[in-house]
């Protein structure tokens, strides 16, 4: 069985500008450098013939390159907050390519995805018991970041693998250019 997830890559100039970010919060657990993206749609743990079928339909998808914005900080767990983010002003080739990686998921024979699709880059998971106030605050401090705007022109099946106590490592299981 494979974890997979389907994502855009985070260019390396504008991950060292986010690395830079990750630090000051008691706690976090920190995304590393190498692992940040923004995901379009998280697949879940599939067996070989589904993942093959998957990438098939990913493969059909046709989308320009996309112009990305990180707007915004916030976090996942409402009261209880769990992990932080970096936003994504969404743009209608944004919208469409995520529609388009749902739809290829359901042609797989996966269930749709239940939850509302924030487009989002997270930076760190928190303890159970992180205090809201420190997330507040921290969220604060990352009011003024801006990063330039860059173009996607391409996305990714990914395999996500647990390293013990460490952060899970993801690798490339196919790429798929952003083509209009």
């Amino acid at each position: 069985m494979l974890r997979l997830f389907v994502a855009v890559p985070i260019p390396d100039e504008i991950a060292d500008k986010i690395a830079r970010l990750q630090t000051g919060l008691v706690g976090a657990k920190w995304s590393p450098r190498e692992n940040l993206h923004l995901t379009l749609r998280f697949v879940g743990a599939v067996d070989e013939r589904q993942a093959e079928d998957l990438d098939t339909a990913l493969g059909d998808i046709r989308v320009p390159p996309i112009d990305i914005d990180l707007g915004g900080v916030g976090f996942f767990g409402s009261d209880k907050p769990h992990a932080i983010w970096l936003g994504v002003k969404t743009n209608n080739y944004l919208s469409t390519l995520r529609k388009q990686c749902e739809r290829a998921c359901r042609l797989t024979g996966l269930a749709p995805d239940p939850r509302a699709y924030t487009p989002h880059v997270t930076i760190c998971y928190l303890p159970r018991h992180q205090p809201l106030d420190s997330v507040l605050a921290f969220q604060q401090s990352l009011n003024l970041f801006t990063v330039p705007t860059w173009t996607a022109d391409r996305f990714y099946l990914y395999a996500s693998r647990t390293n013990g106590p460490g952060p899970s490592r993801y690798s490339i299981e196919a790429e798929y250019p952003l083509v209009g």
